[in-house]
């Protein structure tokens, strides 16, 4: 996406900062009007396939995105999209006035509400998108389609923004004004130098109850690995244990190729052929983690709106972690706790409803994974997850096969309680007929 348009800056005087907002806009010279991506959309050639992937049809009986309970009952959740921006224009919209006025780090008169790549509309469509096309079978809807979009531009979409210590430190206090702005979700498809100020928005974020979800990024890097040079570990904030790290798997549930990996990954989401709304119309077909993570930001909004505000950042990642579709041995540096599933989190029974306010709810695998990485050329044999995997199969299906049996057994009472009467109606006696009398040849025939 970020090849898809070209983002013009201008050096303009200074402007004056939006009230409310802490974040500082960027420096004089990075500062210039926003210009909306205007080109890049085609028509719609894809099937949102994700929708059955994840069960989302299932999760959206139960929650849409608006607060069933808690001090929020009635308001829709709020999930913040830091990235290029999210456009609140298009040929279809998409967000109905759900889109709030934001912050653009760039420009301050566009409230976050113009897209300079596409990417940041993209991201905010799939994370809470309207459905659009028939209502009965969309060809397309967020995860969350009842949630508001709280839009921060801190990113143009150009290459390699997150390799600079200043933008790390920008989007560590977008994250602290998002939590101010009432945000409870926060999106964040980049990846980052570690800097002290977003390590502190994070612990922020987390104090006041904020989910974090970001996405792992697309070098398919170990991001564990203390070789890498220090300037070049561009893994955050995905890479800190509090955030929910997403990585991306293809429509076959394989783990895409560009993941990055490690001890730090929670799940994988569609992050293949993903088609979403364009910023300038008509839609795109694209891949990366970048559209994974709003897979799972929506399914975190899905929760919050079902069990309440007050539910904890920690008790959301274990959620989704144990109603995953896991890989072999539950945990595994590439698939983290595997497939995001949002059906069952939405409708799987809670042990421990005590657990949903805690702070400590555990987020280590149940086995100690390996933090070996397998080498480039064996990397085709991390095993594909299915959607449709059960583990409790074998035992569905004798408990069904029994079911089928008494059913057989009680027809053929019923079938033999009516026939037996009318039988004996009829004179029918078991074992009483008389054998055939035939007559017997005579001798002189």
């Amino acid at each position: 996406m970020a090849t898809a348009g070209t983002v013009m800056l201008t050096t303009t005087p200074a402007l004056a900062q939006p009230d409310g907002w802490n974040l500082p806009l960027a420096p004089e010279n990075d500062r210039g009007e926003c210009i909306p991506i205007a080109e890049g959309g085609e028509p719609l050639n894809k099937e949102q396939w994700a929708k059955n992937f994840i069960g989302l049809e299932q999760a959206q009986q139960y929650n849409r995105g608006t607060f069933e309970t808690g001090a929020k009952e009635g308001d829709p959740v709020t999930i913040a999209v830091i990235d290029s921006g999210v456009a609140s224009v298009r040929e279809a919209d998409v967000f109905t006035g759900r889109l709030l006025p934001g912050y653009d780090w760039f420009d301050a008169a566009a409230n976050g509400q113009c897209d300079s790549s596409g990417h940041g509309t993209a991201v905010a469509a799939i994370a809470a998108g309207n459905p659009i096309g028939n209502p009965g079978d969309p060809d397309f809807v967020g995860v969350a389609p009842e949630a508001d979009i709280l839009p921060i531009r801190v990113f143009t979409g150009g290459k390699d923004e997150g390799g600079d210590a200043n933008k790390s430190k920008a989007v560590g206090l977008a994250i602290i004004d998002a939590v101010d702005h009432g945000a409870d979700v926060i999106n964040i498809s980049s990846v980052m130098l570690e800097s002290p100020d977003l390590a502190a928005g994070v612990e922020y974020a987390m104090e006041k109850d904020v989910v974090i979800v970001a996405a792992s990024g697309n070098a398919t890097s170990h991001m564990d690995d203390d070789k890498i040079d220090a300037d070049k570990q561009t893994f955050y904030p995905a890479n800190y244990p509090e955030v929910i790290a997403v990585g991306a798997h293809n429509p076959e549930g394989n783990w895409y190729e560009g993941t990055n990996f490690g001890n730090n990954l929670d799940l994988l989401a569609p992050g293949v052929e993903v088609p979403f709304p364009h910023a300038s119309g008509e839609w795109f077909v694209d891949q990366g983690t970048s559209y994974a993570a709003p897979f799972v930001a929506g399914a975190a909004a899905l929760l919050k709106g079902q069990y309440g505000a007050e539910a904890t950042p920690a008790w959301i990642q274990q959620r989704l972690q144990e109603t995953a579709i896991h890989p072999p041995n539950e945990f595994n540096i590439y698939q983290g706790h595997g497939i995001l599933n949002v059906g069952a989190a939405l409708t799987a029974p809670i042990e421990d409803p005590a657990a949903i306010v805690s702070d400590t709810a555990s987020e280590a695998p149940s086995e100690e994974p390996s933090s070996t990485p397998i080498a480039d050329e064996d990397r085709q044999s991390i095993v594909g997850l299915d959607p449709d995997y059960d583990p409790l199969r074998t035992e569905k299906t004798m408990a069904w096969a029994s079911v089928g049996i008494a059913i057989v057994l009680v027809t053929l009472v019923l079938v033999l309680k009516k026939i037996i009467p009318k039988g004996r109606n009829r004179r029918w006696r078991p074992g009483t007929r008389k054998p055939d009398v035939v007559p017997v040849k005579a001798a002189t025939d």
